[in-house]
């Protein structure tokens, strides 16, 4: 896996971001990654639950960062 994928990980995961994992054979998983211990794999919490998958499985990734505009209500 790339040093930049798996780093752009670890930044999703401290701030709890959703995020989409493309995977080498062709499945997408997508949920909200979390910080683990494991520094062979990333910990994502889907809608089924949470799943684990190995670094090297990961081909690219997407992360949704939300924005909040100045003078808006919170929702």
């Amino acid at each position: 896996m790339d040093k930049k994928l798996k780093q752009s990980l670890k930044v999703a995961a401290v701030r709890r971001e959703m995020i989409v994992v493309w995977l080498f054979n062709g499945d997408k998983i997508k949920g909200i990654a979390e910080v683990s211990a494991d520094p062979e794999r990333v910990k994502i919490n889907t809608i089924e639950g949470p799943v684990w998958v190995p670094f090297v499985d990961v081909e690219s990734i997407s992360r949704v960062i939300r924005l909040r505009v100045e003078g808006e209500p919170n929702k």
